[in-house]
């Protein structure tokens, strides 16, 4: 709760982190901000191509394209959040080490960096999916509670990873290759709806299952169910488990960042 608190208490501070970073990774580059925005939309015109072009494989009663880009917007945000939130302790390496600072806010500042180009891509999505006529507004509001949960997913994965990245830099080298098996087992690319009982069972104990097929229920009601109370209560008990781990596992490597660093 202490590192919860602090995020809300050194809000500004984290804000203006955020806004340097953002104006750094850009910096010099003729799109700007745009390439946030541009980047992921190269991989889901690919796979959208591939697999409903190429292969053919059935996505809910709906065009490939349409259910893949419900799944795969927040699916850009968590990937993308916890990758940056894993090197941000080692990226701000200089704060921590010559200024008293509230180093439990940094994982935090990769949420905000790519909560800019989230916002656009989900607005996006959502115009091209009502247009298509299979979004729906009152549905579309539930947006907000799913980035909720992928916000606290991001930080509490954030916490755990980027404390051991500190101690332990191999972890930034595996990590790429987690990210992309966790896409693979993750119902962005298909419908978990496609599994057996037994299947749809295991899969909710994958988190970010929850938050995928959640936003793709907000944006195409008319064509995906919403996932159930057994899906939320697994999510919500993993997502405080993970946050209390990594709370605990970052206030503990907390004492050694300054020799590792």
């Amino acid at each position: 709760m202490h590192d919860l608190a602090s995020l809300w208490i050194h809000r500004r501070v984290l804000t203006s982190l955020a806004r340097q970073d953002l104006r750094k990774t850009y910096a010099g580059t003729a799109a700007g901000v745009a390439w946030a925005v541009l980047t992921p939309l190269i991989p889901l015109l690919i796979f959208s191509a591939v697999f409903s072009l190429g292969l053919r494989l059935p996505l809910g009663r709906a065009s490939y394209v349409y259910g893949f880009a419900a799944a795969y917007v927040p699916w850009v945000l968590l990937s993308s959040a916890i990758t940056g939130a894993t090197s941000s302790i080692i990226g701000h390496r200089h704060i921590v080490k010559r200024v008293p600072f509230p180093v439990e806010i940094i994982p935090a500042e990769a949420i905000l960096v790519n909560s800019l180009p989230h916002a656009i891509l989900v607005a996006a999505t959502a115009i091209v999916c009502a247009v298509a006529g299979y979004g729906h507004f009152p549905e579309f509001l539930l947006i907000v509670y799913f980035y909720a949960c992928a916000v606290v997913l991001a930080i509490s994965a954030g916490l755990l990873l980027s404390g051991l990245t500190v101690i332990v830099r191999d972890v930034q080298q595996v990590l790429p290759s987690f990210i992309n098996v966790w896409f693979w087992i993750t119902p962005i690319a298909w419908a978990g709806s496609q599994l057996p009982p037994t299947g749809r069972m295991l899969l909710a104990f994958n988190p970010a299952s929850y938050i995928v097929s959640g936003y793709r229920y907000a944006l195409m009601p008319n064509v995906f169910a919403p996932p159930g109370r057994t899906e939320a209560t697994v999510f919500w008990s993993m997502a405080i488990l993970m946050l209390l781990t990594g709370s605990a596992c970052f206030r503990r490597l907390r004492a050694h960042f300054w020799d590792c660093l």
